[in-house]
């Protein structure tokens, strides 16, 4: 309780995304971020975001609510840039990041520089993965493409889940 007997508020809960969305985006290249998460996105971060590439080069765009994506920036900037990986990452997120907000329908207008590093084209459909503190966007035939091998690689025999697995409370 705070001096007055006035509960004291705690830290913000920072929203979680889940979940896989397929959506089709219009000529101009905007997608509609799912409505489940657009008054999050609204609440968090004011609809900002920050869309990105995969840091590992993958065939996917990352994307983070604004307030997420600064400390992650703020972490990646502040890496010793002498060090080839920690330079090769800053290049990859940083110069590849784009400040995006929602408009009033709730969509994103993706880069053609981003569309085209994910493989989205015109007429073809766009999965939005949610990944917890951000999201990712695929191409949807892709995404199928490596959730169906996550799913048989995590069913060979042999396949262990690793310690940090281990100790979730699944």
């Amino acid at each position: 309780m705070g001096e007055k007997g006035e509960p004291v508020a705690g830290p913000a809960k920072k929203p979680m995304f889940i979940g896989t969305n397929v959506v089709k985006p219009d000529a101009k290249g905007r997608v509609a971020v799912p409505a489940r998460h657009r008054d999050r996105l609204r609440d968090c971060c004011a609809s900002r975001v920050a869309v990105t590439v995969h840091p590992k080069g993958r065939s996917c765009l990352w994307m983070y609510p604004w307030n997420e994506w600064d400390s992650v920036a703020t972490a990646v900037a502040n890496l010793p840039p002498l060090n080839d990986q920690n330079a090769r990452l800053q290049h990859m997120l940083l110069s590849n990041a784009f400040e995006l907000e929602l408009d009033s329908q709730g969509r994103i207008l993706l880069p053609p520089i981003l569309r085209s590093h994910a493989g989205i084209e015109n007429g073809c459909e766009v999965a939005i993965i949610g990944q917890g503190r951000r999201f990712e966007i695929w191409e949807a035939e892709a995404w199928n493409a490596v959730n169906t091998g996550y799913v048989a690689a995590v069913n060979e025999p042999g396949s262990e889940l690793s310690a940090d697995l281990q100790n979730l409370l699944l």
